[in-house]
C-alpha cells in the first residue's frame, strides 16, 4: 500500500511566488468546450487549464516524490494522496496528506467552479505510452464530481453506458457490430476534464494503444481542428494525469 504521510511543503506554488501562467480566477464555464458540454449533461472540458510553466512545476514535483509513495500496477504506477486506497471511505485527516502544491490546485478548482466542493483525495497516474484504463464507473465511494488534469501526453477517453458491452469485449477488426461509446474526448496536455451527475454514472476508459483515432463520437474534435479518422500519437514517455475526487465518509446508495 502506498504511504503518503510525510510531505515536503517547500514544493508549493506559494514558495515559488504563486502561479506563474495559470488563470486562477475566471469561472471554468467561460473557457470550457461547448461541443463537449452538448453531448452529455455534466461533462465538460477545458483546454490549457494550467499554464505550461506551472504544469512543468507540478510534473517535476510529482516525479520528485519518493518511489515508496507510488504503487506499481500493469502498465502504470499510482500515487494516492489523501488516504491509502481509492476504494476506502474517507477518514478524518486523510486529506492532510495531500501535497501542498496539489492542495493549491484543489483551491483553484473550487475558485474557478470546476468542482462543487474541495477534493479530499487525489490520485496521480503515470501510464506507459500504451497504458489503458478498462471501462469502469467510479462507484459510491466518491461524490459524483471528478476532475482529471492531464499533464503529459494526449489520450482518448471514452464514455460508455453504465451497463452492457463495450468495444473491448469485441474484436473490432472483425466485428462490425462492436458497440460504440456514448462520447469520447481527446485529452490534451494541460487540459482539465470534468464529469459529474449523468456523466459520472457512465463508465469511462482509455484503450491500450500508442495512437488514438478521432471518431464521430469525439466531442472536441472540431475545437482541436481534427477530423474523423485523424490519428493522434501519444507521448512515447507515457501519460501523467492527476485525478481530483471527493470521498464520502460513508457509502451512498442511489
Amino acid at each position: 500500500t502506498t504511504t503518503t504521510t510525510t510531505r515536503d511543503d517547500t514544493l508549493s506554488f506559494a514558495a515559488r511566488g504563486g502561479f506563474v501562467d495559470t488563470d486562477v480566477d475566471d469561472e471554468i464555464s467561460s473557457s470550457s468546450s461547448p461541443d463537449v458540454a452538448k453531448r452529455v449533461p455534466g461533462l465538460a472540458y477545458c483546454r490549457e487549464f494550467i499554464g505550461a510553466r506551472d504544469a512543468e512545476f507540478v510534473e517535476s514535483a510529482l516525479l520528485r516524490e519518493p518511489a515508496a509513495w507510488w504503487t506499481k500496477g500493469r502498465g502504470r504506477r499510482v500515487m494516492n494522496a489523501g488516504g491509502t486506497s481509492p476504494s476506502r471511505l474517507y477518514r478524518e485527516g486523510d486529506d492532510e496528506a495531500i501535497p501542498t502544491y496539489l492542495r493549491e490546485l484543489v483551491e483553484v478548482l473550487v475558485r474557478r467552479k470546476a468542482s462543487e466542493r474541495a477534493a479530499n483525495h487525489v490520485l496521480v497516474n503515470e501510464y506507459d505510452a500504451d497504458g489503458f484504463i478498462s471501462p469502469h464507473s467510479d462507484g459510491d465511494v466518491y461524490a459524483p464530481d471528478v476532475q482529471i488534469l492531464t499533464l503529459r501526453s494526449s489520450a482518448l477517453i471514452e464514455f460508455w453506458p453504465a451497463e452492457g458491452a463495450t468495444a473491448g469485449d469485441f474484436d473490432e477488426c472483425d466485428n462490425i457490430d462492436a458497440p460504440r461509446p456514448v462520447v469520447s474526448v481527446l485529452l490534451e496536455p494541460r487540459s482539465l476534464l470534468m464529469y459529474r451527475g449523468e456523466a459520472y454514472r457512465l463508465r469511462h476508459g482509455i484503450r491500450a494503444r500508442v495512437k488514438d483515432v478521432v471518431a464521430a463520437e469525439t466531442a472536441n474534435a472540431r475545437e482541436l481542428g481534427l477530423e474523423i479518422g485523424d490519428v493522434v500519437e501519444r507521448n512515447p514517455a507515457g501519460r501523467l494525469s492527476v485525478v481530483f475526487v471527493r470521498k464520502y465518509a460513508e457509502r451512498r446508495c442511489e
